[in-house]
């Protein structure tokens, strides 16, 4: 078993993780547990956003995520790591029952069911993740939600 100086953590304990942040923060709403995993001044990447630095965008994403659909399950579909990084793709799936913000502000509940994923690189050092990027596929969750056309489909 190598650990890397960088991380001090071996490729397996990034891996996990990675993982606690998807199960523990998004699936069973532990927000504390950002804190265990990222530093705090971890800096996130997005789409189309100026980068956040903290825990505290992800406990926001993660509220918003589970206000919206209360029986949110997460599942980790892949993930690759190597040197200092964690890449994994992973799903959100349940019902819209909740209010869902989005860019254009407050869309009430649908009670449609959703299932979208995300991709995500983590870069670690000193056991906790100091840097990610993450692109959520926001356009599959809103054709889904019924909020813009998705192509080819019957009125």
């Amino acid at each position: 078993m190598t650990i890397d100086p960088r991380t001090a953590m071996t490729v397996e304990q990034m891996k996990a993780a990675t993982r606690r942040l998807y199960v523990d923060v998004f699936g069973a709403g532990i927000l504390e547990s950002a804190d265990e995993i990222m530093a705090a001044s971890c800096i996130g990447h997005g789409p189309g956003t100026p980068p956040v630095e903290g825990t505290d965008p992800i406990k926001r994403q993660a509220n918003v995520l589970r206000g919206a659909v209360p029986d949110l399950r997460v599942e980790l579909e892949d993930q690759l790591a190597e040197d200092d990084r964690v890449a994994s793709r992973w799903s959100v799936s349940g019902t819209n029952t909740g209010p869902l913000m989005t860019p254009a502000g407050s869309v009430p509940p649908t009670g449609r069911p959703v299932i979208f994923t995300e991709l995500r690189i983590d870069r670690f050092e000193q056991g906790r993740i100091v840097e990610s990027w993450f692109l959520p596929d926001r356009l599959t969750l809103w054709q889904q939600l019924g909020l813009v056309p998705t192509p080819g489909a019957k009125d």
